[in-house]
């Protein structure tokens, strides 16, 4: 969930040439327009439903006539936001396997519909059923979450030319992001009406029932299925796309899981989802702890996530830079960097965690900018670890962020849940956030340290695998350019030194 946002740099394999056509504006680009507020719809989503369960349970609220507030523990709380990460996780690998297929504007439509209809029915889901039942609809929400992006993969495959497919898919899939922002300011202000908790669940219910209509009426499951779109525009694509085509590949599922070099990212990978969750579901609790209203505790919330999109965005592109410059290649290898680069992140992350529960009521201020610079640095690391799934494969990158994806969370599933049992009393006290900080920071080390020790952005064996027994690999048009293996570099560097001395 941490990276989803960031799935269009990562796709199986294709071959081609990139289409040189004019660029041209035309009907895709208002059917990119839906998609990019949809992502913004599903992000509102996913940053309001640990806010909504706060809320719900909120005592300073008991008294209110218009609300029924509920009295659940801290344990009942990380169940039922936990079961929302559990559907999440449990379904990346089916819809990817089966959506693939049959997505288009149907089932998109359906997701939408789907997290709708258990908006509107949530209050009394909640108030009439219990926890029980609000477990069982959160499960059902997070496994139409994990649909999202599958079906809009298949849908900008469908639309896009391959010129400007990474380009977009860019822009839509950073609606994620930005709705998670956008949404946990504004579920902090809902919850301070007078509906409040309802109110946050009903406004989630307009916005996705009003997205599903969108979908539903006003867009198509290809260009070819557009009647607005013109004849120009249709050979325009259509032309483009004939440069362009999916290899016809066998994934390597079991080859990719016996690798050690995935489990290594994969192990960085879910350190970063964990705390991702933990800052969408216990930060506000946290900033609460230290006597900050829950519309401001949001609000600070809300900066973190952003400050993490804008590091990411701003040194995202200098990294890649600086592992393609030939200076830093005959210094040190592309693994040496990305785990250099890891480790500084991690390192700060670590070293965050550990000062913020020592903070008192008197140091918000510090606390505020402590959490908002951990999750800078987290955005840092992602143009670490991240960029090894693009070294190690060229044909299965979507692949393997698909089955990493699956990994980290469920291991991020189980911090609403785990996490719970340490803040169990009300209020929480500072030394119980002593021991939930010091555990995800000790896992936090323990996952960098897994992946100093075992990753490689070496080429691994099984990217060659593209259904028949050859014995070269399959290039794709997308990532492939320019990627030295470590024992290219080393075979340089040996040589340039070489040279050197012979000159002496």
């Amino acid at each position: 969930m941490d990276v989803e946002f960031l799935r269009y740099q990562f796709s199986d394999g294709y071959t081609g040439v990139i289409s040189k056509q004019r660029f041209k504006v035309g009907i895709r680009h208002v059917q990119i327009l839906y998609m990019f507020v949809g992502a913004i719809v599903i992000g509102l989503v996913r940053g309001s439903i640990g806010v909504a369960v706060l809320a719900l349970n909120d005592e300073d609220r008991r008294h209110d006539t218009y609300l029924e507030i509920h009295n659940w523990d801290k344990r009942i709380q990380g169940a039922v936001m936990s079961s929302f990460f559990f559907g999440y996780a449990v379904m990346l690998v089916p819809a990817d396997l089966l959506l693939r297929k049959i997505g288009g504007k149907i089932v998109c439509t359906a997701i939408f519909v789907v997290n709708g209809a258990l908006c509107v029915a949530m209050p009394t889901i909640v108030n009439k059923g219990g926890w029980v039942a609000a477990s069982n609809a959160q499960l059902f929400m997070g496994m139409a979450h994990s649909c999202f992006s599958t079906v809009y993969e298949t849908l900008i495959e469908r639309w896009l030319p391959p010129n400007e497919r990474n380009t977009y898919s860019h822009f839509i899939y950073g609606g994620i992001q930005l709705g998670i922002i956008i949404g946990l300011p504004i579920s902090g202000l809902l919850s301070q009406t007078r509906l409040g908790w309802e109110f946050i669940y009903y406004a989630l219910a307009m916005a996705t029932l009003s997205m599903a209509v969108v979908i539903g009426t006003l867009t198509a499951s290809s260009f070819e299925g557009h009647q607005a779109m013109g004849d120009g525009e249709k050979e325009f694509i259509r032309d483009a796309m004939t440069l362009y085509k999916k290899k016809k590949l066998i994934r390597p599922f079991r080859s990719i899981l016996e690798c050690k070099k995935f489990w290594a990212v994969t192990v960085a990978h879910s350190a970063s989802n964990a705390l991702f969750i933990f800052y969408l579901i216990f930060v506000p609790v946290f900033l609460e702890t230290l006597n900050v209203s829950l519309k401001d505790a949001t609000f600070y919330t809300m900066m973190s996530f952003l400050t993490m999109w804008l590091v990411y965005l701003t040194t995202s592109p200098t990294v890649e830079w600086v592992a393609g410059s030939e200076i830093v290649n005959y210094i040190m290898s592309t693994t040496c960097l990305r785990k250099i680069i890891n480790t500084l992140g991690a390192l700060g992350i670590i070293i965050g965690l550990s000062i913020l529960p020592n903070l008192t009521q008197e140091r918000t201020n510090v606390a505020v900018i402590v959490l908002i610079a951990i999750l800078g640095l987290l955005g840092f690391q992602l143009t670490g670890f991240l960029s090894n799934y693009q070294d190690m494969t060229e044909n299965y990158s979507g692949t393997l962020i698909m089955l990493s994806s699956t990994i980290s969370g469920f291991v991020g599933a189980v911090i609403p849940f785990l996490f719970s049992f340490f803040l169990y009393t009300e209020p929480i006290h500072l030394s119980q956030w002593k021991a939930a900080f010091y555990i995800l920071a000790a896992y936090y080390m323990g996952c960098n340290a897994v992946y100093v020790l075992f990753a490689s952005n070496k080429r691994q064996p099984w990217d060659g695998n593209s259904g028949r027994k050859t014995g070269h690999y399959n290039h794709s048009y997308s990532y492939g350019m320019g990627k030295l293996h470590d024992d290219m570099m080393k075979d340089i560097l040996w040589k340039r030194t070489a040279l050197i001395f012979q000159n002496v």
